[in-house]
């Protein structure tokens, strides 16, 4: 694969958390648009911790060489620990696929009157397929996604200002309703949390390819600053129009109010993160089955379309409900592991 520069980490770090419901807006307005404008400060405080964990992780695999998941978070070799990090692991992994696909599905009948079963079922095909080709596919689909997202946020969110006006940005009608996100700071950790817990096994392989420390800085913090860039572009636009809140894909039912034209266009852009992040998904559980089991090529690819089958099944139980649900309470399960990340990170320094 081509080599990773700090603009291709860029993109590929951002691209990690863009799923279906960061862009759609669903997601921006569950963890922090709920709580008014506080929530931007939590969105502000997120992409800092975001930046600083994730240089923290690929800082680690630069120095120890270890790309195994679970050997990142739990240093010592206690098999037990190691194991049922790694169902954790991998059940997040995989939810976050089956999310992506519900949230198509949901798109693809808001946009286009399409069942959400068909196009999940197609969705969820194309992600195997382009698994299959492993990292190169997965940087590859972010340095081409992540860039169009940004400006097409930038873009709907400078149309809704110049169509409503800039003034009619209004925060009152917030109100948070999800009992396990109590206040904006836990939010934004319980936010940072999960999006890293989903990432180890995403990151640990592209720390090993990244070789210096000024490309890891440079690509990382540039990939914190488009996640911010991003979040604030949709959660503004929101405000704006308070009644696409309700809505399963808030974003797109904001471009749905300019015209058909953004429409499509985002509905594109949409399809597009939500592709990169369950790509990524994917791939990590791939290579994490690989490394620890050997397998050849023709079973990983088995194993790269049973799991897509299953996250078409699991995308039944719809999209919204599933964000409401399993991000949280992945987020407290991962506060654990980001606080072994430090500890082994913090250790391993003291040794050089």
């Amino acid at each position: 694969m081509k080599k990773i520069n700090s603009i291709r980490l860029m993109f590929t770090f951002a691209g990690c958390f863009l799923g279906a419901g960061y862009v759609s807006g669903q997601e921006l307005w569950q963890f922090f648009g709920s709580f008014g404008k506080i929530g931007l400060v939590g969105m502000a405080v997120a992409a800092v911790l975001l930046s600083a964990f994730g240089i923290v992780l690929t800082r680690y695999v630069q120095l120890t060489g270890i790309s195994d998941m679970d050997k990142v978070v739990i240093k010592k070799d206690i098999k037990a620990l190691r194991f049922i990090f790694v169902l954790l692991e991998v059940f997040f992994l995989f939810g976050v696929f089956v999310i992506m696909t519900a949230g198509v599905g949901a798109m693809l009948e808001q946009v286009f009157g399409i069942n959400p079963l068909v196009g999940s079922a197609v969705f969820a095909v194309l992600v195997g397929l382009v698994a299959v080709f492993g990292m190169s596919g997965m940087v590859t689909a972010f340095s081409v996604t992540v860039p169009l997202l940004v400006i097409m946020s930038a873009v709907i969110f400078a149309v809704s200002g110049v169509k409503k006006g800039f003034s009619s940005i209004d925060f009152s009608v917030s109100t948070n309703e999800n009992p396990l996100l109590q206040n904006w700071l836990i939010s934004a950790v319980v936010f940072v949390s999960y999006n890293l817990f989903a990432s180890i096994g995403i990151l640990t392989p592209i720390g090993k390819e990244v070789k210096t420390k000024r490309t890891l800085y440079a690509g990382i913090i540039g990939g914190g600053a488009l996640l911010l860039l991003i979040a604030l572009g949709i959660m503004l636009t929101m405000a704006m129009n308070p009644d696409s809140v309700t809505a399963q894909l808030p974003m797109l039912a904001a471009a749905q109010s300019i015209s058909p034209v953004f429409t499509f266009i985002f509905a594109l852009l949409l399809f597009g993160g939500m592709f990169g992040t369950s790509v990524s998904s994917v791939f990590a559980i791939d290579e994490f089955v690989k490394a620890r089991y050997n397998v050849g090529r023709k079973v990983s690819v088995i194993i790269i379309f049973v799991i897509s089958i299953l996250a078409f099944i699991g995308s039944i139980f719809g999209f919204d409900k599933l964000i409401g649900v399993v991000y949280p309470v992945c987020g407290y399960l991962g506060v654990a592991a980001l606080v072994l990340i430090v500890v082994n990170f913090v250790r391993i320094r003291k040794d050089k």
